[in-house]
């Protein structure tokens, strides 16, 4: 009996050191139980603590040991698993599950069982390898989800293409059919010939239609059509728009009303942005009951945007077609309230352009009442950066932007090199530049922000003095398109400023 003791304590302490040694694996720990007849004696590897914030004696003392910190999403199915092990014959298992740690976070741990029965296949002993795999179901999570992205992109693609090939072909069953009979009944009135000939001009108008805004569309998504805002005044802008549509409003009887403050600018690409709004507007129109009024909107709308509200009190929109209106998957297009024809393409291009000037757009709509379409886009920087270092022109040109322009900030470089370093920091409204200026010329500073700035545009106001004159058609050849003689005139100073920020 007593040899029989020594054995067993002989081989503890060589189970304990074995088990020291293997406390040192770096991402996992492990659990050796052995049932013995009065209670199991089990043994937890040091590095638990590391692991899971749970020192060895907290997990032995823990109510139902490691089941009890597996995350409850995950409890049953493991729990299930385990139960059919207890019961078969096998020695090995494997299972995934998250597990609860100190502090409320979550790992994933891969756990190893390896177990010794006896005759009659109950368990005697078991040793479990826990591993942290979070990193590697990270990974696994991130991989799935890119897979279904990546596979309702192709689906996309695949339903873009089978909508895009039946409205690209639509159209020429129209086109060809009606010159298939101008051309083979030479004897048709006159009124008949004029009136076909009407309807493969108007096929043909929607169909370049389409194909443009397709041609647009896709050249923002693949990012080939750059963007290149400028600070644009709102009321100049839409006015642009509303005199375009004119002639379509009229035969309508439509009265288009503006609501916009003269002094609210925008920064946004100009054509671009007269897209979105002809766009919108031609769609009030056509919509739109004859003899009825269309409102268009701007205001600030916070610190950093513009709104725009174009809302007409026509047809409207069901709540089903207001979900499909910017796809342009689902693209769909209405007859006008006088028979007028579209694409169903044009708000699918409105909201990408939008959205590329990190805008939103939304609409609220009711049937037999109207629709109106919110947007919005970034206010202008309102900096005025000043390039010179003659003492006297800087302070002609603060005080007058003091006392004219107290909206803008004036920043100030000394020379060509310290201005660009502002504006990759911060994109000015307007520059104004002595032509003779340190380490660079202007000419050299203009090309310099073409490079650096090729997405981006401000207008220069380039300083020169009479011997100088002849650098002018070089600024102009660059794009620039205002100058100032110096010594500074007052007023010349006030009128260029005006009509450059105006």
């Amino acid at each position: 009996m007593e040899e029989t003791s020594n054995q067993k304590h002989i081989q503890t302490e060589v189970e304990n050191e074995l088990y020291k040694k293997a406390s040192l694996l770096g991402d996992s720990f492990f659990v050796v139980i052995n049932k013995r007849k009065n209670r199991d004696e089990i043994f937890v590897s040091e590095t638990v603590n590391k692991i899971i914030g749970w020192n060895e004696q907290q997990l032995i003392e823990q109510k139902g040991k490691i089941f009890s910190l597996i995350v409850r999403d995950d409890a049953v199915q493991v729990i299930k698993q385990n139960n059919e092990f207890l019961i078969s014959k096998n020695s090995t298992a494997e299972f995934h599950y998250r597990i609860l740690c100190q502090g409320k976070t979550e790992k994933w741990i891969h756990e190893r069982l390896s177990v010794e029965r006896n005759k009659t296949g109950t368990i005697t002993s078991s040793f479990s390898l826990f591993s942290d795999v979070t990193k590697y179901f990270e990974q696994i999570t991130e991989l799935k989800k890119t897979e279904n992205d990546l596979r309702e992109t192709c689906e996309g693609k695949d339903k873009f293409i089978n909508i895009l090939s039946h409205d690209l072909r639509a159209p020429f069953t129209s086109i060809l059919g009606f010159a298939e009979i101008l051309i083979n009944e030479p004897d048709l009135p006159l009124k008949d010939k004029n009136e076909y000939l009407n309807y493969i001009l108007e096929a043909s108008q929607n169909q370049l239609e389409f194909i443009n805004y397709l041609l647009d569309w896709s050249r923002l998504r693949t990012g080939s059509l750059k963007i290149e805002p400028q600070r644009l005044k709102i009321t100049g802008l839409i006015y642009n728009c509303v005199s375009t549509l004119t002639g379509n409003a009229m035969r309508k009887g439509i009265d288009i009303k503006v609501f916009a403050a003269d002094n609210l600018f925008v920064q946004a690409d100009e054509r671009l942005l007269k897209q979105v709004i002809l766009n919108l507007l031609t769609n009030a129109i056509k919509f739109s009951f004859e003899n009825s009024s269309i409102e268009i909107t701007a205001e600030q709308f916070n610190e950093k945007q513009v709104e725009f509200v174009i809302r007409d009190f026509g047809v409207g929109l069901s709540s089903e077609e207001q979900q499909k209106i910017f796809s342009i998957e689902s693209s769909f297009s209405n007859l006008g309230t006088k028979g007028e024809t579209g694409t169903g393409l044009g708000l699918a291009l409105v909201r990408e352009i939008i959205e590329k000037h990190n805008g939103e757009i939304w609409l609220y709509s009711e049937e037999g009442k109207g629709t109106e379409f919110h947007f919005t886009l970034p206010l202008p920087s309102n900096i005025i950066l000043i390039i010179d270092r003659d003492k006297t022109t800087i302070k002609q040109i603060d005080t007058i932007l003091e006392n004219n322009f107290d909206e803008f900030e004036i920043l100030h470089a000394e020379n060509g090199y310290e201005a660009l370093n502002i504006i990759s920091d911060k994109i000015p409204t307007l520059v104004l530049a002595n032509h003779q200026m340190p380490l660079m010329t202007g000419l050299q500073f203009v090309e310099s922000t073409k490079k650096e700035n090729s997405v981006t545009q401000f207008p220069i106001i380039i300083m020169l003095h009479v011997s100088e004159l002849e650098q002018r058609q070089a600024y102009i050849l660059q794009g620039v398109k205002h100058f100032l003689h110096l010594p500074l005139q007052e007023e010349e100073l006030l009128y260029t400023l005006k009509s450059t920020l105006n």
